[in-house]
């Protein structure tokens, strides 16, 4: 087990999770405004996205989703519907949720433009630097699962 050396005053320094809430917040600031031109809010670009590998359920979509997932949103099917009103998207009679040509065309454009916004966002670290922060953000949600499982319930 690694010791952590004494708490820095949070006045001075912030902590771990400050900084993890402030990046998620800015992903979604920086995320909203760029996909409001096209109506979709983050969740709806996630599920978007996600469509894209191929055809998927809503159960399966929630499970690829279950980090953004909450008791008052417990599921992405509002997502999907939203996306199927606007032609994104259609359902096979197996459940299986697929873009639609126009789905298909909607995200290779709104793919471009996240995409151009996670170069930027990302340009303050070299591909290795990337790589590494990738890594030990793994290990730590890793270690933080297995907590979960050692003390339920405390």
């Amino acid at each position: 087990m690694t010791s952590l050396p004494q708490q820095p005053n949070v006045r001075e320094q912030r902590p771990f999770g400050y900084w993890l809430k402030h990046i998620d917040g800015a992903i979604e600031e920086n995320m909203s405004r760029l996909l409001a031109r096209d109506g979709l809010n983050r969740r709806g670009w996630q599920v978007l996205n996600t469509l894209s590998y191929g055809p998927i359920t809503v159960a399966e979509l929630d499970d690829t989703m279950a980090a953004f997932l909450s008791p008052d949103k417990p599921t992405t099917r509002p997502v999907v519907d939203r996306l199927a009103e606007r032609g994104w998207t259609s359902t096979a009679d197996d459940g299986a949720v697929t873009l639609t040509g126009e789905g298909r065309r909607a995200h290779q454009r709104i793919s471009e433009q996240t995409g151009a916004l996670r170069v930027r966002m990302m340009e303050c670290l070299s591909p290795e630097q990337y790589t590494v922060l990738m890594e030990l953000l793994q290990r730590v949600a890793t270690q933080l699962d297995a907590l979960a499982v050692e003390t339920p319930g405390r």
